[in-house]
């Protein structure tokens, strides 16, 4: 569980919001209705069976959504939850319901439960951005969605709303980076002629690569725009992609006329204003990248901006006038998780953890990256900080399964204060007991043979 979950909880921001109101996902091993190895007559369902029943709750749950029938969506929510409690898409879609009826309190209770039972969800975390994002909370937003994104890097609707929170924050560099992220993970989000009125706002503003970026989209969605296709060409040419402009040329000559689409009229945040003339009628889809697009133009968001615009002294640096916060590194940590590099978030999360040792999201985020880079043993140690902070907002199974982990580890001590903690939270957690009672009385064996 994250920290701040003590005095906060889990809303989407609209009907946009980043996941939030997707239909159920389907997993790939989905449950059964059919009888497994019982020739016999069942009175009631069996376990698995009571879950496929749920799971059809779930999917009526969502239609009833769609249809904003929401007496009908809460309760299909709550038949699903009665065959099956760890049915985390049934909490989602409740969750929603109660915020659209404008009650944020209930739905926050029950985000809070979808997020317990699934600590790991970027979708929860993109809830909570969309909550504090709603209250233009959004430095708390920034984290949230930033944690929404290292878990699931292809979440094209969080970086959208990192763009939007970045622009707000003043940083349009940081904007420009995630909304040509979400682009490139969704490139039929916006209409060609957006694209080129776009495009041609960062070419005036000198920054062509982006500007290149935009343009290449526009012209995959409409191949016969000629104008902006000769404008992409011209742009090419000035960034010396040779390659490109060849290949765009080469479109612009077997195109006949056609009239240039007319660029949108400017707005103070013009990254906000491109976004709210997304399609919204349909779902994006998950496009394959545009197949014109050079291996320079399709590249991580930190590689598109000019190498002096994304060196950690001008973009990335903790915020202005706490040099030394903890908060900062952590959010600094963040953003370079966001952008996959790797090893710099560790520094910055260890830097974080270092100037202030209470900080747990600091501790939880430390152990995601670690287990990215393949540094188990690391990211092990790193969530018992976490959990050892704050013992209450962890399970009592993942606290025993943590001991067991941390044993592997010859960490016995750290391993009887897991125990012990869940222990306190569920004294009737067997397991625990015994495996405590051992490790106690092996390490008083250890000691007589120390003093001995």
């Amino acid at each position: 569980m994250n920290s701040t979950l003590k005095s906060s909880t889990l809303v989407p921001i609209n009907k946009q919001s980043v996941n939030s109101l997707q239909p159920p996902s389907r997993q790939t091993s989905q449950p059964s209705l059919a009888l497994i190895n019982s020739p016999e007559r069942l009175e009631r369902p069996n376990q698995q069976q009571k879950k496929a029943i749920a799971q059809i709750y779930v999917e009526q749950a969502w239609i009833y959504f769609q249809d904003r029938n929401w007496r009908d969506a809460i309760a299909a929510c709550k038949n699903a939850l009665q065959l099956n409690s760890q049915n985390t898409d049934a909490y989602k879609i409740f969750g929603n319901v109660l915020k659209i009826k404008g009650k944020k309190a209930e739905a926050l209770g029950i985000y809070a439960k979808a997020l317990e039972i699934d600590p790991n969800s970027a979708a929860i975390y993109a809830n909570l951005g969309s909550f504090y994002a709603e209250q233009k909370n959004w430095q708390q937003a920034l984290d949230y969605y930033q944690q929404a994104v290292i878990i699931d890097p292809r979440l094209a609707g969080a970086y959208r709303s990192l763009a939007r929170i970045w622009e707000e924050l003043g940083d349009t560099q940081q904007a420009l980076e995630c909304l040509c992220q979400a682009v490139n993970l969704e490139p039929e989000t916006f209409p060609a002629a957006e694209y080129f009125s776009f495009g041609d706002r960062l070419y005036q503003h000198g920054q062509l690569k982006e500007a290149s970026i935009f343009y290449i989209h526009g012209v995959e969605l409409d191949p016969q725009a000629e104008a902006p296709l000769a404008k992409l060409v011209k742009i090419l040419e000035e960034l010396e992609d040779w390659q490109q402009a060849v290949i765009f040329y080469h479109r612009l000559m077997s195109l006949s006329n056609g009239e240039t689409p007319q660029p949108t009229s400017a707005a103070n945040r013009p990254i906000k204003d491109l976004l709210s003339k997304s399609n919204k009628k349909t779902k994006p889809q998950k496009a394959a990248p545009v197949k014109a697009i050079a291996p320079a133009a399709a590249k991580a968001p930190s590689q598109l901006l000019p190498k002096s615009e994304t060196s950690a002294g001008k973009v990335f640096r903790p915020a202005a006038g706490q040099p030394n916060s903890a908060i900062s590194w952590n959010n600094l940590g963040s953003t370079y998780a966001q952008k996959q590099k790797w090893l710099k978030a560790i520094s910055c999360y260890q830097e974080a953890v270092d100037l202030d040792p209470n900080l747990t999201k600091a501790y939880r985020n430390l152990a995601r990256v670690y287990n990215k880079v393949g540094k188990k043993d690391r990211a092990i140690l790193s969530w018992y900080e976490a959990f050892n902070l704050e013992p209450n907002l962890v399970k009592p199974q993942e606290h025993f399964a943590l001991a067991q982990r941390l044993l592997q580890l010859s960490q016995v001590d750290k391993a009887i204060a897991c125990l012990q903690h869940a222990l306190e939270l569920q004294p009737d957690f067997e397991s625990a007991r015994s495996a405590l009672t051992k490790l106690q009385k092996r390490q008083e064996k250890t000691n007589e043979v120390k003093a001995g």
